[in-house]
């Protein structure tokens, strides 16, 4: 069973990242690695959430494409050990 069923279940500020694309929680890893590879469009809402305070000193503006890019890379760097 997957401990984040709903986006109500993920804690924002278990992100070690403006972006919401590094986080140290296992759990949080495993689950945006499947639904990167599995259900990318369906991460929006991170994404949204992430772009939401960029007027007010949060994250920077980004592209959904741009986004996506970065989250796979911290999805790797996370993998390999790295954050």
């Amino acid at each position: 069973m997957n401990k984040y069923e709903t986006t109500k279940d993920i804690p924002f500020h278990i992100f070690s990242n403006k972006e919401c694309t590094s986080t140290p929680s296992k759990p949080l890893q495993a689950y945006l690695r499947y639904m990167y590879d599995n259900h990318r469009d369906d991460l929006d809402y991170i994404f949204r959430y992430a772009q939401q305070y960029t007027q007010h000193g949060g994250c920077y503006i980004m592209t959904w494409a741009r986004w996506l890019d970065r989250l796979e890379r911290d999805l790797i760097k996370m993998e390999e050990g790295g954050k």
